[in-house]
């Protein structure tokens, strides 16, 4: 493929996605926060003018979280209206695209565009709650955003360990240190993953330079403090003691021991354990003496471990579209899919900074998961800082796979992904049509409805069918009174709640 075929194909894919999001933006309603966040958080009356919206967010981090920044632009835009939303979050899905190509773009044009259509195929396929993350007002200043930002800020600290001259930038400095403090304090997970890789590849640079590169180190230092920012807020501090006894993953962990003690007898329950840690020492072993061998033993067991999750998690789905919204079929996938590519580079004896920057990644996304270790839930939504990470560490070590002659993998991944991507995408279409049908339709009925002073609402609740829309099941339970207020109602419920 010539470079100018190539270039305008890259072009084509950015103009594709901008216009995809565009049409998902403009086809789903306000919901759940967004009625909430219409609101001042300080007076309770609905917000009017930008001073507004300062006294709300200084109420906010004291009674909910820390997330200022985010719930900032949540309310600007819910001030503004949602057309202008719609454009500017098509705008920022699109952004996040080109910052994930700036990473992975080495040049050469096939491999680029192979590269850029893998990333996007399998960002759509993978992320649990899809819909939620770049469609929903609240959740794409608070998700998607929250990837833009961070990426945003840790490619001076991946720049300076691949050496690609990121100097030319420090003129910057001065927009780029607040844009350290605000990546920092935007969100709780995703923030400490971008702050657990950009320390990954500040060390990696100090040890190949044999000194602490200064501005980094200080931008560092900043973006921490806006971390401390978020998470010392009164809110986070008061939501957050005692979360891990109470924790989902710690409650997870619980029934499963239970379960295995319960069923196994003590002497073989430890005599299962003590099996597991040999093997695992045997594999340690062979990855270090016979690294072909204990690469491709190890391959084998995550393929076979990743077909029998995917077999149980498959008996269990009630439906095609519940499979693929499922957020254990993304997290397996996209981890089982980090481990085998990182088997493959090692087996192919990829060079050093490419396998130490997907394993900076790759432990970045885990630190993503883990500290819902001491959180109370776990919504799909929040695993959108593992999936990015894992999937921009897939495309480096494809890349590199690539540059050194295995070009079959990067073809393989990117026809499967972008074939899923295909298979998958009417049945979005048809899932954000039917939702945006149901949310107009009730729309028109409550703003009916409202013109009669006190009138009371009894709706059927929206039901979506897949993690596509931005409208997920239940959301509409935790906030009818600011429903109703939105409106204009003394009353607002769904009859799915109110039956049950």
């Amino acid at each position: 493929m010539t470079t100018r075929k190539t270039n305008i194909a890259v072009l084509a894919v950015f103009a594709l996605v901008f216009a995809l999001l565009l049409a998902g933006n403009c086809l789903s309603p306000l919901t759940a926060d967004d009625f909430l966040f219409c609101f001042s958080r300080f007076h309770w009356s609905r917000i009017t003018g930008v001073d507004e919206i300062f006294p709300s967010l200084a109420a906010l981090r004291q009674n909910t979280n820390g997330r200022v920044f985010a719930h900032f632009f949540v309310q600007l835009f819910l001030l503004e209206g949602k057309a202008v939303f719609n454009v500017v979050n098509a705008l920022m899905g699109t952004l996040l695209l080109y910052i994930l190509y700036r990473y992975i773009r080495r040049g050469e044009r096939t491999r680029d565009l192979l590269l850029l259509l893998f990333v996007c195929a399998a960002v759509f396929v993978l992320l649990p709650a899809f819909g939620q993350v770049f469609l929903w007002l609240t959740g794409s200043c608070n998700y998607s955003w929250t990837i833009v930002v961070t990426l945003g800020f840790l490619y001076p600290f991946f720049a300076r360990y691949w050496e690609r001259g990121e100097r030319r930038w420090l003129p910057l400095c001065l927009l780029y240190l607040p844009l350290a403090f605000v990546a920092g304090a935007w969100s709780e997970n995703g923030s400490l993953a971008m702050l657990c890789a950009a320390f990954c590849f500040l060390v990696l640079s100090a040890l190949r330079e044999k000194r602490l590169p200064r501005f980094l180190t200080l931008s560092f230092l900043v973006a921490c403090a806006g971390f401390l920012f978020l998470m010392l807020s009164p809110s986070e501090l008061g939501g957050r003691r005692g979360e891990v006894a109470e924790s989902t993953l710690t409650k997870a962990a619980g029934r499963v021991w239970a379960l295995l003690a319960a069923r196994l007898p003590p002497m073989l329950l430890a005599a299962l354990a003590l099996t597991a840690l040999l093997l695992l020492a045997v594999l340690i072993w062979l990855l270090l003496r016979r690294r072909r061998l204990g690469c491709r033993l190890c391959s084998a067991l995550v393929l076979l471990a990743l077909a029998a999750g995917l077999v149980v998690l498959g008996h269990g789905a009630a439906s095609i579209a519940d499979f693929v919204s499922s957020l254990a079929v993304s997290l397996l996938i996209a981890f089982s899919l980090w481990l085998l590519l990182m088997l493959r580079g090692l087996e192919k004896g990829l060079d050093a900074r490419t396998l130490l920057s997907a394993l900076a990644l790759g432990l970045a996304a885990l630190a993503s998961v883990l500290v819902f270790l001491f959180a109370v839930y776990f919504p799909a939504r929040s695993a959108c800082p593992f999936i990015l990470y894992t999937t921009l560490a897939d495309a480096l070590l494809l890349g590199a796979l690539w540059d050194k002659g295995g070009k079959g993998e990067l073809r393989a991944a990117a026809a499967l992904f972008c074939a899923l991507a295909l298979l998958i995408l009417p049945l979005a279409a048809k899932d954000v049509l039917s939702v945006h049908r149901q949310s107009a339709a009730r729309d028109a009925a409550l703003r009916e409805l409202a013109q009669t002073p006190g009138s009371s609402a009894l709706v059927e609740p929206i039901t979506p069918a897949s993690k596509y829309p931005a409208v997920w099941p239940g959301d509409e339970d935790y906030f009818n009174n600011d429903i109703a207020l939105y409106y204009g109602l003394a009353e607002y419920a769904v009859t799915e709640y109110v039956n049950h």
